[in-house]
């Protein structure tokens, strides 16, 4: 069954063209090559606000790719054929980007992020919440699915923000159980157990 997707455009200031060559001129491949997992902070229709409020600030600009609600929705806020800033001063196993002056090294021009709702226990800055919802997790296991094929990206390749921030400062997906998304991705032959 094909994916049903909202989609909704998120500001132009939000996302910008995967970039072919960076700040010093060497070539890229614009390709996305890895996915991170993101949640939102806050309930679904706050973060497409987010998304859809001109952050003309290099420093302000937000975005994903997808977001998935709690009940399984999923909008697509930002096309992948574009680079969302899901994570700034970042990097997935050593690799980076450099495509601004006034900005650290970044994986955003060959990633594609997707953030989950977070339940409502979960506005805080404390370490854990309840969790996400099957329908979350199904819903998540047919995007990865999708982009995992269009893009050919490994089970290997699919990280969290946690792990690429190189700040330290970002902890999300709190609470994320891999075991769930792994079932999914196995029941769609994209893992093995």
């Amino acid at each position: 069954m094909p994916l049903r997707i909202k989609q909704i455009k998120a500001h132009p200031t939000n996302f910008g063209l995967r970039l072919r060559k960076d700040l010093y001129s060497q070539g890229l491949n614009p390709n996305p090559t890895v996915i991170v997992l993101h949640e939102t902070v806050y309930d679904l229709d706050s973060a497409v606000n987010t998304l859809l409020t001109p952050h003309p600030s290099d420093v302000d600009q937000v975005s994903y790719h997808t977001l998935v609600g709690r009940s399984g929705d999923i909008v697509q806020l930002v096309d992948p054929s574009f680079r969302a800033y899901g994570a700034g001063h970042s990097a997935f196993n050593g690799r980076w980007v450099f495509s601004n002056r006034n900005l650290s090294g970044s994986l955003n021009n060959f990633a594609l992020h997707v953030s989950l709702e977070t339940p409502r226990d979960g506005s805080h800055n404390l370490e854990v919440h309840s969790g996400y919802s099957p329908s979350q997790y199904d819903a998540l296991a047919r995007v990865l699915a999708d982009w995992m094929v269009r893009y050919k990206i490994p089970a290997t390749s699919i990280t969290t923000h946690r792990y690429v921030d190189l700040g330290g400062a970002r902890a999300d997906p709190r609470s994320f159980a891999w075991s769930e998304l792994q079932k999914r991705l196995t029941a769609l032959q994209l893992v093995c157990n």
